[in-house]
C-alpha cells in the first residue's frame, strides 16, 4: 500500500497539466504567478494522504523515540542529583573522618608527650638513685680509708709505744723524765691522729 500511495504522489505532478494545453498540442508556458485550481486540489489531497499514512505509521514512532529519549534524560538527571547528593553524603563522611582522625592525631601526641614526660622523670628518679648510690659507696669508701687510716694510726702509735719502752728501758728514768715522755708520746700520737 505505501508503494502504491508513493507511485500516486510521483504521478500526480503529470496529471495537473491544464486541459487546454492537451487540446491545443502545444505545451503550456505557466507563468510565476499562475495558479491551477486542480494543481492545489492534488498537491493537498497528497499532502493529506502523507501526513495521514506518517501520522499512523511514523507520527508513533518519533513521539515515542522522543518520550524514551526525555525518560533517559529525566532519568541521567536523577541518576546525576543522586550522585550529586551522594558525593555531598561521602564528603561529609570523609571530614567527619577527617576531624576524627585530627583528634585521634592530638590524643595521640598527649599520651606520647605525657609517655615522655613520664619516662624522662623515671630516668631523674633512676638517676637521683644511682648518685645516691654513688654517693653511699663514697660515704662507705670514705669510712674505710678513715678505719684504715685510724688502724695505721693505731700501729704507728703501737710503733711509737714500743720506741718509747725501748727508749725506757734503756736508761734509768726518774718520775719526771717518764712523765715528760708519756706527755711526748701523746702529743706525738695526737699529731699523727690529726693527719
Amino acid at each position: 500500500m505505501r508503494k502504491n500511495c508513493l507511485m500516486a504522489a510521483s504521478l500526480l505532478p503529470l496529471l495537473a497539466v491544464p486541459l487546454h494545453a492537451a487540446e491545443t498540442g502545444a505545451t503550456p508556458q505557466p507563468g510565476l504567478l499562475d495558479l491551477d485550481l486542480t494543481s492545489i486540489v492534488w498537491v493537498l489531497a497528497i499532502f493529506i494522504v502523507v501526513a495521514t499514512i506518517l501520522y499512523q505509521k511514523a507520527w508513533k514512532n518519533v513521539l515515542a523515540g522522543l518520550k524514551a529519549r526525555e525518560a533517559r534524560i529525566r532519568k541521567a538527571i536523577s541518576d546525576a542529583e543522586a550522585a550529586r547528593l551522594a558525593a555531598q553524603n561521602s564528603l561529609k563522611e570523609y571530614e567527619a573522618q577527617l576531624a576524627s582522625a585530627g583528634d585521634k592525631v592530638r590524643d595521640l601526641i598527649a599520651k606520647a608527650t605525657a609517655d615522655g614526660e613520664r619516662f624522662a622523670a623515671q630516668i631523674r628518679t633512676h638517676a637521683q638513685q644511682e648518685a645516691e648510690e654513688i654517693k653511699e659507696r663514697a660515704l662507705q669508701e670514705i669510712e674505710n680509708a678513715r678505719k684504715s687510716a685510724v688502724s695505721d694510726i693505731y700501729q704507728q702509735a703501737a710503733v711509737l709505744a714500743t720506741n718509747v719502752a725501748e727508749k725506757i728501758l734503756r736508761r734509768n728514768l726518774n718520775p719526771d723524765d717518764q712523765r715528760d715522755l708519756v706527755n711526748q708520746s701523746i702529743e706525738q700520737f695526737s699529731k699523727v691522729g690529726k693527719n
